[in-house]
């Protein structure tokens, strides 16, 4: 009986993904997307650019979450916070998930950004991918920085004017983005808000067109890995595919016939 079940839930499954094949091809599409060859010899670091698009995710759906309660006013966002995580159903789980997503995430991105320069996968044709990659590194390292004040506690305020002080020393455009992100002449509510309004629209979304050039030039060149093995790699995928094609078609013959 359970055998039969599980059959016919297959077959079910088989035919819904055959149907969604034939009107849209996303399938083929998704296999494409999801499934890249990778050298054998330390194929788990070519996972680190994947943990890294899982995290950025994570921060983006906790952070929507997070916006439901938190309030971007000097007289309320640190009540806002302690409400989060004394009051609100699961606050304390998502606003954790969102700050070790944070963390983890800091040191995933490097990682993933050192494999990429030690194992020359920067090299033609693969440069513009690799500035890409370097624009997503600063764009991240900005919604840490813009983040970091949004609790309005004592170690977000004096890092953030640490930080400012520093970025007011930077050559020619050092005092105009200073006087930007704290519109004013110290921290106060225009910082907040300024930050607030920065970490929530602009860095997000600048990132997400960023990340879909990213992935376009990935599946375009591919990954990086020994010459021979990739090229034996692809040409073994290309083969497998062609054999399940030929497959396909002789038991679509059989069925005509």
């Amino acid at each position: 009986m359970i055998g039969r079940i599980r059959s016919q839930t297959v077959e079910v499954g088989r035919n819904v993904a055959d149907w969604m094949e034939n009107r849209t091809g996303i399938v083929t599409a998704l296999e494409h997307f999801l499934y890249e060859p990778v050298p054998k010899r330390g194929a788990w670091l070519y996972t680190l650019g994947s943990a890294t698009l899982f995290l950025i995710t994570l921060q983006f759906l906790t952070g929507i979450l997070l916006l439901f309660y938190y309030v971007p006013t000097t007289d309320h966002a640190w009540n806002s916070v302690y409400y989060i995580m004394n009051e609100a159903y699961f606050g304390k789980l998502i606003r954790g998930i969102h700050y070790w997503s944070a963390n983890f995430l800091m040191a995933v991105i490097g990682m993933h950004m050192a494999r990429t320069f030690f194992s020359g996968a920067y090299k033609a044709p693969r440069e513009m991918n690799w500035i890409v990659g370097v624009i997503l590194l600063l764009l991240v390292i900005g919604l840490a920085f813009t983040g970091y004040l949004l609790r309005w506690d004592q170690d977000g305020f004096w890092a953030s004017v640490v930080g400012i002080k520093i970025g007011s020393y930077s050559p020619f455009l050092g005092p105009y983005i200073t006087h930007f992100l704290l519109g004013g002449d110290v921290v106060g509510p225009a910082t907040l808000s300024r930050f607030f309004a920065i970490h929530v629209w602009l860095l997000p979304a600048a990132i997400a067109p960023f990340i879909g050039i990213h992935l376009y030039l990935l599946r375009r060149h591919g990954e990086f890995g020994s010459e021979f093995e990739y090229s034996d790699r692809l040409s073994k995928l290309h083969e497998r595919r062609r054999q399940e094609e030929y497959a396909r078609h002789e038991e679509g013959g059989e069925e005509r016939e």
